[in-house]
This record gives C-alpha cells, structure tokens and sequence, in this order.
C-alpha cells in the first residue's frame, strides 16, 4: 500500500508530461489515434533489457526473463501519449470500468463535442451515449460542460469535453 502523506511534501508536481497506455496491436492503436489527432508518432521503436535500466522491482511488476516491447509517442500541443505493447512477456488484458478504483480516462477537450462527436460516429466510432450537458443539478461549478465518452481499441476509456465553470482551464 502507498503512502499517503498528511500534507504538501514541498514538490509541487504540477505539469504532466504524458499517459502511457499498454495495447495489444501497437499498429492499429497508432492508426486509430492517428485518426483522432491527425499526428503522427515522434518516435517509435523497440526496447529491449528494461529491468536493467530500472531495476528488480520492473522485473516484480513485468515477470521474470526480460522485457520486450515495442512503443510509440504522440505528441498533443498539452500532453504525450505513450503506446506501449509488451511483446515478451505476453500481454494480459485488463478490464477497467470508469467505475474501478485505480481506472483512468484521458480527456481530449474540443470547442464543439456535438460537432466532433457527429464526425466520429460518422467515421463509425462507436461512443457510450450522445454528448451530455452538466447543469446546475449535475456539477454547480461546471454547469455548461459538456461531455462524450468513447473507448479505444484497447478498451482505454476516452472522453470528449468543452469545458465551462470550474472545468475550463484558462
């Protein structure tokens, strides 16, 4: 179990600089966000032996006899996505609900959700429900946002926002 301390420890972590995201097909995961973003990868290649650069510990999370993996990074004006398919050892497959503790979502912000949500559909990406409105009722502070969510290939739970209130960021 973590630590969790009682009070600010002085380091002030306040810019992320990327989500890694384990898939299964590192190519078509490349295509699908290739269609989202219109970007392509900075980078892409193969790791080998890394347990060596970080240790036993990786090995505990990973399983014994090395790692192999394959990875790409797309870069967002915000945000890095790392794709990262494990090729040895074989990968599992999780199943994170929105509703499990320890899921994550990334959340993609959009001036129109209705607009991008209608070309996606369209494009035949299939979303949860039709994009939803916070009001006064839902988020007090955020009433005006509104919200899409989606899943990629992985099952990688995704989210469409225009954000108001509380949720826009500047």
């Amino acid at each position: 179990m973590q630590t969790v301390p009682d009070a600010d420890i002085g380091v002030s972590l306040t810019k992320a600089n990327h989500v890694g995201i384990a898939v299964r097909d590192l190519d078509r995961t490349i295509r699908f966000y290739r269609a989202l973003t219109g970007r392509d990868p900075f980078v892409a290649e193969d790791m080998r032996g890394v347990e060596a650069m970080y240790g036993p510990k990786v090995s505990d999370r990973v399983g014994p006899g090395g790692v192999r993996l394959r990875y790409a990074t797309l870069r967002l004006s915000n945000l890095n996505i790392d794709m990262i398919q494990f090729v040895d050892p074989e990968m599992g497959t999780a199943k994170a609900l929105p509703t499990d503790a320890g899921s994550m979502h990334l959340c993609f912000e959009v001036d129109d959700v209705q607009a991008v949500y209608d070309r996606m559909t369209a494009a035949g990406i299939e979303f949860d429900a039709p994009p939803f409105t916070f009001t006064d009722e839902h988020a007090h502070h955020g009433a005006g946002t509104r919200v899409a969510y989606f899943s990629d290939p992985d099952g990688v739970n995704l989210e469409l926002i225009t954000p108001a209130g509380s949720f826009s960021r500047g």
